[in-house]
């Protein structure tokens, strides 16, 4: 009896230590679950922790609602090491179908996780509008609120650079990608054409929102369904092609004024962004 009791022992304790061995991989706070890669730093789980609960309570204030509780009653965020791959593929920050939030490291320090934190969190909130019929908005949406609740973000595609600089130095060159191509060809350029396709839209919604104010932009953000040309003409009160226009004008004239325009530009060119894919008109888009 008492070996039978050992052996049981034993058993529920092997069968008990893969558990805890991913428990201590694993934290909670009010709003977010973080788990982790071993060998993450405890300083970047401490980042995710603060970082993660306020852009939560940030994007919550400005949309006005809390994440969709049946598919995230918490924000899950996996820091999942570093974003070279052994195999050689990439992983990029991303919300899965459960809605969990993917970060992965892609500079030398940890610091280079939270890039892309404040954006996904807003997907998260917004996750039972999938699948989006404008994948354009969506994503414009994204980077629009998370410019409003950190202006600091430094991380891909900026690498410390002014939007504006990112942004005019891609118009400026003749690599910038029509807006009307983001919007109808979303899942073929926007991962391709990634270095120039963000910081377009992303300058693109932030002009919307300078503009028409941000209330605007979150009140075609509230509409149910979001895919209609039309609903651009009937909130920002001009049709999509006459929006890029304008802000096309907008976006060169910021540049023109930038100290140092051209100069800056360069040294972006320098950043991690030479590491990125630069799609070509004509071939690509």
């Amino acid at each position: 009896m008492a070996k039978r009791h050992f052996g049981l022992l034993v058993t529920l304790l092997l069968l008990a230590a893969p558990v805890a061995a991913e428990a201590s991989n694993r934290t909670e706070t009010d709003h977010l679950i973080i788990e982790w890669a071993d060998g993450t730093p405890q300083e970047a789980i401490d980042a995710a922790v603060a970082k993660g609960e306020k852009y939560y309570a940030a994007v919550e204030k400005m949309l006005g609602h809390a994440p969709p509780a049946a598919e995230a009653p918490k924000v899950t965020i996996l820091l999942q090491g570093p974003g070279e791959r052994p195999d050689g593929s990439r992983g990029y920050p991303h919300v899965d179908s459960s809605a969990r939030v993917h970060l992965f490291q892609f500079g030398p320090t940890w610091h280079s996780y939270f890039s892309a934190l404040a954006h996904e969190m807003v997907h998260v909130f917004r996750f039972r509008r999938q699948p989006y019929p404008d994948w354009f908005f969506e994503e414009g949406f994204a980077e629009f609120v998370s410019l409003r609740i950190d202006p600091s973000l430094a991380g891909f595609p900026w690498f410390d650079f002014p939007v504006t600089v990112v942004a005019g130095q891609w118009v400026t060159r003749g690599e910038d990608i029509p807006l009307a191509t983001l919007r109808s060809k979303h899942r073929s350029v926007n991962q391709p054409c990634k270095a120039q396709a963000y910081a377009l839209r992303s300058d693109f919604f932030d002009y919307l929102g300078r503009t028409c104010g941000d209330d605007t932009v979150l009140g075609m953000a509230a509409e149910e369904h979001i895919g209609d040309a039309s609903q651009y003409k009937r909130h920002f009160g001009a049709d999509l092609e006459t929006l890029e226009m304008q802000w096309r004008e907008d976006l060169q004239t910021r540049y023109r004024r930038l100290d140092d325009a051209d100069g800056q530009a360069r040294s972006y060119r320098e950043s991690p962004i030479k590491y990125m894919h630069v799609c070509e008109k004509g071939r690509e888009f």
